[in-house]
């Protein structure tokens, strides 16, 4: 159910159409290092290669000094989302990606993001905020990715993210990987993005919390699928991809991808060690 703008918190309504930028160089380490987090043993990554879909994340990330982080590991402000005190807990709910023009390492790069809009709905836990926000990449030959994320602003009480999973009986999938997310992967990937929320690698904070483990990253996820695709049908060029956070993910067990071809996009899910679904995407060329 919406509820309408007018139950947004101020605080988010004046965040609407603001614009924050970075530049950075993409450059060959950060793209070494997540080929060794997913077990690749490939040469090194060299100046003019193609950066694989996704993977501008690892770029124009926010480098900010310890006291400007909250307890949580997460930024005070920003300086793009602000805070609303209502909703405290914000989490990452899934995000679509139109990739126009590959992204190369060397490439000198724009991020350009935009706060668009907010709407408050009512889930099982009560009401909730989803923000959404696009960014724009661009490198010397003009726009080559644009990403709109969901935000979602949850009250203090909620400590799920989405509207649950499917504990449905899971069909055979065309390809499939079983993963285990031990500690190295977790904190490689979070290192790479410069990720420091404390959900996903500090356990003291998510047993204090009331989480049953770590809370393995979306963004994570979603990579781990372009991978296998990547490794099961490399002459897949993927142009459009979009995921959907459901039931969180975490490290107190091995979780699946499974993908399928349907028509000419690529459908994914992930699934917890129980067999709900945490994460749907979809790929198309």
């Amino acid at each position: 159910m919406q509820l309408g703008m007018s139950s947004v918190p101020h605080t988010l309504k004046t965040a609407i159409g603001t614009i924050a930028s970075a530049e950075d160089v993409i450059t060959a380490a950060p793209v070494a290092g997540l080929l060794a987090a997913f077990g690749h043993d490939d040469p090194d990554p060299k100046r003019g290669d193609p950066l694989p879909p996704l993977w501008h994340g690892l770029f124009c990330t926010a480098k900010l000094p310890p006291e400007r982080l909250g307890e949580d590991g997460l930024a005070k402000d920003e300086g793009l989302l602000p805070a609303a005190v209502e909703f405290p807990n914000k989490l990452f709910g899934g995000a679509r990606f139109d990739f126009r023009a590959p992204l190369r390492i060397g490439d000198s790069i724009r991020k350009e993001s935009e706060v668009v809009s907010f709407d408050i709905k009512e889930g099982r836990t009560g009401a909730f905020i989803v923000g959404m926000v696009q960014h724009r990449i661009s490198n010397g030959d003009g726009l080559a990715v644009v990403e709109e994320n969901d935000i979602i602003f949850r009250q203090a009480s909620a400590v799920s993210a989405g509207d649950g999973g499917d504990t449905s009986e899971v069909p055979d999938a065309t390809w499939s990987r079983t993963l285990t997310p031990d500690p190295v992967l977790m904190f490689r990937h979070s290192a790479v993005t410069f990720n420091s929320h404390r959900i996903h690698y500090d356990r003291d904070y998510v047993r204090e919390k009331g989480y049953p483990g770590l809370l393995v990253q979306g963004t994570l996820i979603a990579r781990l699928m372009l991978d296998l695709l990547a490794a099961e049908k490399p002459d897949f060029n993927v142009d459009k991809f979009s995921f959907r956070s459901g039931r969180p993910i975490y490290d107190d067990g091995d979780f699946r991808i499974l993908a399928d071809p349907d028509g000419g996009e690529i459908v994914f899910r992930a699934l917890d060690h129980a067999g709900n679904t945490g994460m749907t995407a979809r790929a198309s060329a």
